[in-house]
């Protein structure tokens, strides 16, 4: 055995039995026979379902589907914003054994159809928002019947309301309590069909088993790398459902009966106030939106008392702004975690009590970590950088119907190779330090965005900040910066490039200088614009967004390419 391939603790608790469904059809029964006990809440309206409501809803769209003939062979799939009803029908598949293809909202007419061709889904749930979008496409698809709007009790002209199709296809008498989830072959058969983040291309589909979730479900109620609150409680989430990030932590919220108060827009004020209204003790945050709130007055305008963490993913969190927001939350420390689509949900957690400033955590139970060195494929020790390589059983089954890519990052051994750099020091804490594409080559020596990024942003002047590598003939690639300044500050280039030139070594100075603009679009990333000798290039960084929102930021900042 390898000294250097690292492993996850024993689990405390034993895998649960029976597939996905089967588990959360228990814990969801569980906690509908608690009085009154809410599952979610809109925290833009205020609206409510309780856990005896989730139960119901999701118990009869499972028989609704059944009776409408949709199978364990059967794919549906879910395009909205998050909602209170995003869940019943992704659920109530599971309770089946159908996959659900969890599509992005934000897709235009090409992505969509490129996303459904994957997984050809019978039905369709939209939302009110979304519908116009997928009656055009399903217009284009032979292959999906029926489009079944989520949040709306109106039918239309070719698509039927969520409360229709259950009263279409459900007996009224039919018994809640007799319903029984499906069994089957937990380990090979798909759940969920998510969307990877398309850096080489359209994004593909990431096939995941029910075995999957149950692995991610033990973690959920790990004392020392999951949840150490009470059911009953409330987390604030804003992360969208679709992606990986948040249908997997919210899934797992349903096992531990937490209320999940939910926002489908990211509003400063209404996040803050939902966290003191709701006496919220956890809650979810993407590294842009942590950059945003360490520097943010709002903060403490608010009392926030219960707040006992905040959990951050999606992306590197510098040590520096982590302790930023931690200060300004009056909290001990940041939670972090990494993972990817491909691996379910995070492979590299924070254990209760080990928080490590800047680092992502240690290895979870039921996997494995190493780094390899990608130019001999040498597994590196302790304090060395290579590309994070991760096995165990929420890897995914493979990409859908690109056995080509299945076999480019999954190896014969079953190592999933992430594309991204980093390294773990001799207590086995994990840093991440960027993706191996955007990485910047300066005369040969690789440069961190991210590790400069996280300098500027220290900076009392600066607002927020992106890097990225610009071309040069001598040197390959040169790191530039673009800066948002404070309001009622002023800075220079040469302010910034000497701040910055102070604390890197020379490969590391900002030689490609500095561009000050008025905002850096939030979302799950960051696109910004850079010139170079009178022609537009790209900025890459580290998050992706779809490539609707990527072309949007295009045409708003005139880019004529871009670069992952």
């Amino acid at each position: 055995m390898n000294k250097n391939i690292l492993y996850g603790p024993p689990p405390v608790h034993p895998l649960d039995d029976g597939t996905g469904g089967e588990q959360l059809y228990k814990c969801i029964s569980r906690y509908a026979q608690i009085p009154g006990c809410i599952a979610l809440t809109n925290a833009h309206t205020k609206e409510n379902i309780l856990y005896k409501d989730l139960l119901d809803l999701t118990c009869r769209l499972a028989e609704s589907l059944k009776k409408y003939g949709i199978t364990t062979d059967s794919t549906i799939a879910v395009c909205s914003e998050n909602s209170l009803q995003y869940f019943i029908p992704v659920i109530a598949a599971l309770y089946i054994g159908a996959a659900t293809a969890a599509v992005n909202n934000k897709y235009n007419e090409r992505e969509l159809i490129n996303c459904l061709n994957l997984s050809k889904p019978t039905l369709i749930f939209c939302s009110t928002e979304t519908w116009p979008k997928v009656r055009q496409v399903k217009e284009k698809l032979n292959f999906t019947k029926k489009v079944i709007i989520l949040d709306n009790k109106d039918n239309s002209d070719s698509a039927q309301s969520l409360e229709d199709f259950i009263f279409d296809y459900c007996d009224k008498d039919f018994n809640v309590r007799q319903f029984k989830p499906n069994t089957f072959n937990r380990d090979e058969h798909v759940a969920l069909i998510l969307n990877s983040s398309g850096s080489s291309g359209l994004p593909k589909g990431v096939m995941l088993t029910h075995k999957n979730l149950a692995v991610r479900f033990s973690h959920c109620k790990d004392p020392v790398f999951g949840n150490q609150i009470s059911p009953g409680t409330a987390i604030l989430t804003v992360i969208p459902f679709h992606h990986g990030f948040g249908m997997f932590t919210t899934l797992g919220y349903f096992t531990c009966g937490f209320q999940i108060v939910l926002m489908h827009t990211f509003e400063e004020h209404l996040f803050l106030q939902s966290l003191q209204d709701y006496k919220v003790q956890s809650t979810l945050l993407v590294p842009t939106l942590m950059t945003f709130f360490a520097k943010s007055p709002l903060v403490d305008k608010f009392y926030l008392p219960h707040l006992q963490e905040i959990a951050s993913g999606g992306a590197p969190l510098s040590r520096e702004i982590g302790q930023a927001v931690a200060q300004r939350f009056k909290l001990k420390s940041i939670r972090q975690g990494y993972g990817l689509t491909e691996t379910t949900s995070a492979i590299l957690l924070t254990p209760e009590g080990e928080t490590v400033p800047g680092s992502t955590g240690k290895v979870v139970p039921f996997f494995a970590a190493k780094v390899v060195d990608n130019a001999t494929g040498r597994i590196l020790g302790p304090n060395q950088v290579g590309e994070l390589c991760f096995k165990g059983d929420m890897n995914m089954k493979g990409y859908c119907n690109d056995i080509e890519a299945t076999n480019a990052i999954i190896d014969k051994e079953g190592w999933l190779h992430s594309g991204d750099l980093g390294y773990y020091n001799e207590n086995e804490h994990f840093f991440i330090i960027d993706r191996i594409k955007s990485v910047i080559k300066y005369k040969g020596y690789q440069v961190a965005p991210a590790e400069l990024e996280g300098i500027l942003l220290t900076h009392p002047s600066i607002m927020d900040a992106g890097v990225t590598g610009i071309p040069d003939e001598q040197a390959g690639e040169v790191p530039a910066a673009c800066v948002v300044v404070k309001p009622g500050r002023n800075l220079t280039e040469e302010n910034v490039i000497n701040y910055v030139s102070s604390q890197v070594s020379s490969t590391k100075r900002l030689r490609g200088g500095v561009r000050f603009i008025d905002n850096i679009p939030k979302g799950s990333t960051v696109c910004l614009p850079w010139y170079y000798e009178n022609s537009t290039v790209y900025i890459s960084n580290t998050n992706k967004d779809s490539p609707s929102e990527q072309n949007q930021m295009m045409k708003n900042y005139n880019l004529v390419d871009f670069s992952i």
